[in-house]
């Protein structure tokens, strides 16, 4: 298969630069066109056969004029509820990302909370959910000084908007907390009531992810294990009708450019997992 000539706008940013990283090592990706406030132009547009939008929220719409023809993956927030867009959850919509000409990268906390939870999607009452993430999520260096921040909390978050879209649940409460003294990383901490108890939920979630090669089942949630690489880890407790669902992921890699690699691969036809940074 020839290599796909790639653009990246937004290269020199929070998500653009560890993008351009993963790619200048992917195999069959050939970064032929460059744009950023700080760097400018380099290379041509016209060549590129796929774009990756690496922009701050509100300024995506901007450049679709004049991407039309292109196929397009979208890492910010602007298209992720727009219709004509197919949600770049991987593990879930592959088939729909194979065929689709513009995707929409989901959110590092919806990542990290829909992967959760999406196995019990029909059997869902209410979730509240905890988590927890370093600062790069926030496009801010990491502090020496330790401080907890909790921000945007109950239902205020933008992100809550996929995750009850997604799951079709309205009762959804979510407490985002960042650690100042921490890069990377989310764990979020999902306590789900559900219609009726169900036996064997370890079971359902191995056999739901059973062709998910960056899905794991673990005993022991901690993001040594995930920071650096495209995996998601959960643990899954059962208490009646009450499940307890813990996930961790690195928010930077498979909350953002690592998923959008993947969904890169599946549009082109691509294993999945090629170029993608491996296990810990």
């Amino acid at each position: 298969m020839k290599k796909v000539k790639v653009g990246i706008i937004g290269h020199t940013g929070r998500l653009g630069t560890p993008l351009v990283e993963i790619l200048q090592k992917h195999p069959l990706a050939d970064i032929v066109y460059t744009e950023s406030r700080n760097k400018g132009f380099y290379g041509s547009l016209a060549k590129a056969e796929i774009i990756f939008l690496a922009v701050p929220y509100g300024e995506s719409t901007n450049y679709l004029s004049k991407l039309k023809r292109k196929k397009i993956i979208d890492l910010s927030i602007d298209h992720r509820n727009k219709k004509g867009w197919s949600y770049g959850l991987p593990e879930i919509f592959r088939n729909e990302i194979k065929n689709a000409k513009m995707v929409a990268n989901p959110g590092c906390y919806a990542t990290s909370i829909l992967l959760a939870l999406y196995p019990l999607k029909n059997e869902i009452k209410s979730i509240r959910i905890s988590s927890t993430s370093g600062m790069s999520g926030a496009g801010i260096a990491q502090k020496k000084e330790e401080n907890f921040l909790i921000y945007k909390e109950g239902d205020q978050h933008p992100q809550i908007q996929e995750i009850t879209k997604i799951l079709g649940v309205k009762d959804v409460l979510f407490i985002p907390q960042r650690i100042d003294s921490t890069e990377k990383g989310i764990v979020s901490t999902i306590f789900v009531n559900i219609n009726d108890k169900l036996s064997n939920i370890h079971d359902i979630y191995k056999e739901f992810y059973r062709n998910c090669r960056f899905i794991r089942i673990r005993d022991e949630i901690e993001t040594r294990h995930v920071v650096g690489t495209n995996f998601c880890d959960m643990k899954i407790m059962e208490f009646q009708n009450d499940i307890l669902i813990i996930s961790a992921l690195d928010n930077i890699i498979k909350g953002g450019v690592g998923q959008a690699i993947q969904n890169f691969n599946l549009m082109y036809g691509i294993d999945e997992v090629l170029g993608l940074i491996g296990d810990r």
